[in-house]
């Protein structure tokens, strides 16, 4: 990777929201190893955005807010981020994937590693693309109809409380900590995978990833393309992550365009592809980073200050759970 990559405003907000992660991670080892000697070494302070790593918990506590009016109390700060990423795309398309995502920076920097070390992308046929495609919305389709559908609000309220999902976190952390063959294969199948094939999770497996992009689909939000001063050069077909043809669009509504600005990066023809967003203020250089950190921040700030972002439950509780923890 060029350093003058690294100052590219979207690697730097990849780069300011992994550190991040990596900094919570750590203080959750932390906060683990004081459950596991019961106080006795490590730190009682759990970081509340271990969170953010926990979707499923949070879409149940979304299941529970919308049927109950009750603000998970368990995993506040779970909730808080499925909201903010779900805001994010209703405003500025699907960014919370290219500007946020941990895993999604993860992916493109293995790509970054395939192309330095000048191994082959692999190309998926149109064909099997849109089959492969298809697997995300179909995981998404499988989550909302087990959580929306087949589960009431009062059955994601008890799940809430339950052991288990006041656990998720230590659970979680738990499996990486003593994973099995499968998980290692798993994991290695995914990662190799991601070196051929550009974002191969993003783009065919993130149930998430295709909830932010439905979502998106409204935003006012979009890339503008000048046919007028277009060369046809197709570099930003070549760019885009999402493999979209951006040369013969006027305007891109596709769910996969996830507002990286590659394509706008790439074009030799200054003001051919625009990012519109509320007429000329989405052209600004800068409004896209602001606009991303400005949501998150002020997302987390108002959680903090109406006390949804901190769990209610208090560490007595925790360590009382955790002595079942291998039963639950």
């Amino acid at each position: 990777m060029k350093f003058n990559t690294l100052l590219q405003p979207r690697r730097l907000v990849q780069i300011l929201f992994t550190l991040t992660s990596i900094y919570i991670g750590l203080k959750f080892i932390e906060y683990f190893n004081f459950l596991q000697t019961a106080g006795a070494a490590g730190s009682p302070l759990r970081p509340a955005g271990v969170e953010g790593f926990m979707p499923v918990s949070a879409l149940v506590g979304l299941r529970a807010w919308l049927g109950t009016g009750t603000f998970d109390p368990v995993h506040p700060a779970g909730l808080t981020v499925l909201l903010i990423a779900l805001l994010m795309s209703l405003l500025l398309r699907k960014s919370f994937c290219s500007w946020v995502c941990p895993f999604g920076f993860l992916e493109e920097l293995l790509s970054l590693v395939r192309a330095k070390v000048g191994l082959k992308q692999s190309t998926v046929p149109k064909w099997l693309d849109i089959i492969l495609r298809s697997l995300k919305y179909v995981l998404l389709f499988l989550f909302i109809a087990g959580v929306f559908v087949m589960m009431s609000a009062m059955d994601a309220q008890n799940f809430m409380y339950s052991p288990y999902n006041i656990m998720a976190d230590v659970k979680m952390l738990m499996f990486f900590l003593n994973i099995s063959a499968v998980g290692i294969g798993v994991f290695t199948f995914l990662i190799v995978m991601s070196v051929f094939i550009d974002h191969f999770w993003c783009r065919y497996l993130c149930p998430y990833g295709a909830l932010l992009g439905l979502i998106s689909w409204i935003s006012p939000a979009r890339i503008q393309r000048d046919p007028d001063t277009c060369t046809n050069c197709r570099a930003c077909d070549r760019a885009c992550p999402g493999r979209l043809i951006v040369s013969s669009a006027k305007t891109v509504t596709s769910p996969e365009c996830n507002s990286c600005l590659n394509c706008i990066n790439s074009c030799p023809v200054k003001g051919t592809l625009e990012y519109n967003f509320l007429g000329k203020l989405g052209r600004q250089k800068y409004f896209l980073p602001a606009a991303v950190l400005l949501t998150y921040i002020l997302g987390v700030t108002a959680a903090k200050l109406t006390g949804h972002w901190d769990s209610a439950m208090s560490v007595n509780d925790a360590l009382a759970i955790f002595k079942y923890i291998n039963e639950i």
